[in-house]
């Protein structure tokens, strides 16, 4: 500014505090789930296909098990010798569905309230879960490593809060397509068969969701522990999926001999996520089908008779798949950031 020049243009413009609303970390890490679960969900025609086909299996169980309702109460329970009540067809029925998610190639069953789970786990309906799972979280973070756009995430986040911003952006999409229908298909159930006390029918809802929470918990970190390694969605989602289906399909069978069960069980994720949904609702005693409930093969597993494999040893195995995935993640998205 020249000498003898006014300052009053430059003097309007002095400093005032921040009046507007700042947005904390917290907030950003949300915006970033929801964004990465909205662009998901407009891109993807196939996420929708098989969105839409799991609430059609749901709805159509639901309607054949309303049709038969009559003929299902007046079964009687084969453990007290009493008419079966539309409390035990709803549990039953809704946790013989929620297993259905991981039923595949082998199947649990025990004896329920209801004298047995009145309906078969459908274990179709794992492999569109599983499609659906490796289809949507392969892309999380193999494509911010392809399109070399993480630099723009540290700008606004830390390391760590990227890492949590997406598997917020994955609980986000498993709470929708696996605990959200679940949490529908109970109040239909209850709407429909009448009769039914909500304050008995609660506990099944709560072991519902939480069955339903960890095997999200579980999907996210093996799923996103593939998507870490490469650059390459189609790779990651393809490894995640032929990890968990073959697994499944190899380990039971290799499993069981003359009889017993081996520990080689305790290998397949799918096979600890059935048993830790029995170990949620309070049993320990289940008939193992390597083969499926069709086949003439199976045994009893005790899982708190101190001996074989226990309650412990599968919430373990669970528990270190679940970390290996998150360990993984942390890994490799510091070491890249470190180059």
């Amino acid at each position: 500014m020249n000498e003898g020049q006014s300052d009053a243009y430059v003097r309007k413009f002095s400093f005032r505090a921040f009046e507007g609303i700042r947005k904390g970390r917290l907030y950003r890490l949300w915006a970033t789930s929801w964004q990465w679960w909205a662009h998901q969900w407009e891109r993807s025609r196939a996420v929708k296909i098989l969105l839409g086909f799991l609430i059609f299996i749901l709805v159509m169980t639901n309607l054949f098990l309303l049709s038969f309702k009559d003929f299902m109460l007046n079964t009687i329970n084969p453990e007290t010798g009493e008419q079966i009540t539309t409390n035990d067809l709803l549990e039953d029925n809704l946790l013989a569905l929620v297993r259905g998610v991981v039923t595949f190639q082998t199947t649990f069953s025990s004896e329920g309230p209801g004298g047995g789970e009145m309906m078969m786990s459908i274990g179709g309906l794992s492999i569109f879960f599983l499609i659906l799972v490796a289809l949507v979280g392969s892309g999380l973070i193999a494509d911010d490593i392809s399109n070399q756009t993480t630099e723009i995430y540290y700008s606004k986040l830390e390391r760590h809060e990227y890492i949590l911003g997406k598997f917020g952006a994955f609980f986000l999409f498993g709470n929708i397509v696996i605990v959200l229908p679940f949490v529908l298909e109970f109040f239909l159930l209850v709407a429909g068969l009448g009769e039914i006390s909500l304050i008995q029918a609660f506990p099944v809802l709560i072991q519902s969701i939480l069955i339903t929470e960890i095997m999200v918990l579980t999907f996210a970190s093996i799923v996103l522990g593939f998507s870490a390694l490469t650059s390459r969605r189609l790779y990651a989602g393809l490894t995640a999926f032929m990890f968990l289906f073959i697994m499944n399909m190899i380990i039971p069978s290799l499993a069981f001999s003359e009889g017993e069960v081996g520990f080689q069980i305790l290998f397949d994720v799918l096979t600890l996520l059935l048993l830790t949904s029995f170990i949620i609702t309070g049993t320990t005693e289940v008939i193992y089908y390597p083969h499926g409930e069709m086949s003439n093969i199976s045994y009893v597993i005790d899982l708190a008779n101190g001996s074989g494999i226990e309650s412990w040893m599968v919430i373990g195995a669970l528990a270190m798949y679940i970390l290996l995935g998150f360990t993984i993640v942390v890994y490799q998205v510091y070491r890249r950031h470190a180059k």
